[in-house]
């Protein structure tokens, strides 16, 4: 069952979403939910690369700008972000918020503020939750770890 732990970001995640030690990240999916233009939950994974936690309170995202899940949050807001760590499971609701203009450190990217309203932490003592979704990097790990650094440290730059 799940349990609320209000609207801050616990130190365990925020450590995992701080755009630090990505190398030693590679592995870990996010699983981002928004909600379609039809009312259906949409779906899509994202990297650590593409998230930070720029406060306990505060997200930022970097999205395709031509992606349906930006054209979601453009259009309502709301976001779930799932990921499992440490034995447990975590879902941050959050409600998110475009910059506006593009970002030069970011081309073809859309940046999201998000705005943390709750998370929640799934787990029991009886069953342990050992992963959720896991990357792979197909190719010149060094390169894509050393793109999404690029990416984290812009993010991380933005006022």
């Amino acid at each position: 069952m799940s349990r609320s732990l209000g609207n801050q970001l616990p130190p365990a995640l925020r450590s995992l979403l701080d755009g630090r030690d990505l190398a030693g990240k590679t592995g870990l999916a996010l699983l981002l939910v928004t909600v379609d233009a039809r009312g259906y939950p949409h779906c899509a994974l994202l990297s650590v690369g593409e998230v930070l936690a720029c406060s306990p309170e505060r997200l930022r995202l970097a999205l395709y700008g031509s992606s349906s899940t930006t054209a979601n949050l453009r259009r309502g807001g709301r976001l779930t972000l799932a990921l499992a760590s440490g034995g447990l499971a975590y879902y941050v609701k959050a409600t998110a918020t475009e910059r506006p203009g593009p970002q030069p450190d970011l081309p073809g990217l859309a940046v999201f503020d998000a705005a943390v309203d709750e998370v929640l932490e799934d787990g029991e003592a009886i069953a342990r939750v050992t992963s959720g979704f896991t990357l792979a990097l197909a190719h010149d790990p060094a390169e894509i770890v050393a793109h999404w650094e690029r990416g984290a440290a812009a993010l991380a730059a933005l006022p």
